[in-house]
């Protein structure tokens, strides 16, 4: 976050999101009590906070915050300080140097940190009907991102509740990845803008759609300034608790 409104406004979001209250209703004055919170209600939204703004907050300071401007001026102290994403260089993967570099912050991200018994199963670049991104500062690679062609696999749009129209070609993205330094800063909306220009629209895809932390999916970049939607209930996947984000090209659509 860049100013101490930008970060209330994405706390009011989250606030909103997991307590049930209008942002409208929220205030920099407003204490947890006013907004209905209950001991184990602050516990789960200090968790919900720390995830979607990648901050840790330590439970003692935690447990001092009684007013939604406390909390901004304690995450404000917290949080690392941004990292400039104006010089970042986003390529396709064609080289085996960039699909290891690739390999290995999907090691780091999805194992390592997150926990996540992860296989990159997806095929190397050159393979018809995927695409693959590597973004990089200076010469340091720092976050990833796939394209698939899902057009055909029916199977997987089945198992998340997706249903296309005949004349329907839809993509996913899928497995991104960002260093952590590198997050909360439109990274991920950068590298999909990047392969809308590059895959999406030169192969007319006219569906694009991802799976999403559930808990940011309402305050997402993607959502608020790329178009998407939610699409379907909350999602138990291997990514965790998700919701599907789909995006229609409607330029593409048959008529």
């Amino acid at each position: 976050m860049d100013t101490k409104q930008e970060l209330l406004t994405r706390l009011r979001q989250i606030i909103s999101e997991h307590l049930g209250v209008e942002e409208q209703e929220i205030t920099e004055n407003s204490t947890w009590t006013d907004l209905g919170a209950d001991s184990l209600d602050r516990l789960e939204m200090s968790l919900a906070i720390a995830g979607a703004l990648n901050v840790d907050i330590p439970h003692p300071v935690g447990e001092r915050l009684n007013t939604v401007g406390q909390t901004v001026e304690c995450l404000l102290t917290l949080m690392p300080r941004a990292r400039d994403i104006s010089n970042i260089r986003i390529e396709a993967v064609t080289t085996k140097e960039q699909w290891a570099a690739v390999s290995k912050i999907r090691t780091q991200v999805f194992i390592q940190e997150r926990g996540f018994l992860f296989t990159p199963l997806l095929p190397e670049p050159g393979e018809r009907g995927v695409w693959h991104f590597l973004a990089s500062s200076k010469q340091d690679p720092i976050a990833t991102l796939s394209v698939v062609d899902t057009t055909q696999d029916r199977q997987l749009h089945e198992r998340y509740g997706l249903s296309f129209g005949i004349t329907d070609r839809p993509a996913r993205y899928t497995q991104s990845a960002i260093l952590r330094p590198y997050r909360n800063r439109g990274l991920l909306k950068a590298l999909i803008e990047n392969a809308q220009s590059r895959v999406i629209r030169p192969n007319r895809f006219t569906v694009e759609w991802l799976l999403y932390p559930a808990a940011r999916a309402r305050s997402s970049k993607l959502i608020q300034e790329l178009g998407f939607r939610t699409e379907g209930p909350v999602l138990n996947t291997e990514f965790g608790s998700c919701h599907v984000l789909m995006h229609r090209e409607v330029r593409f659509v048959a008529r």
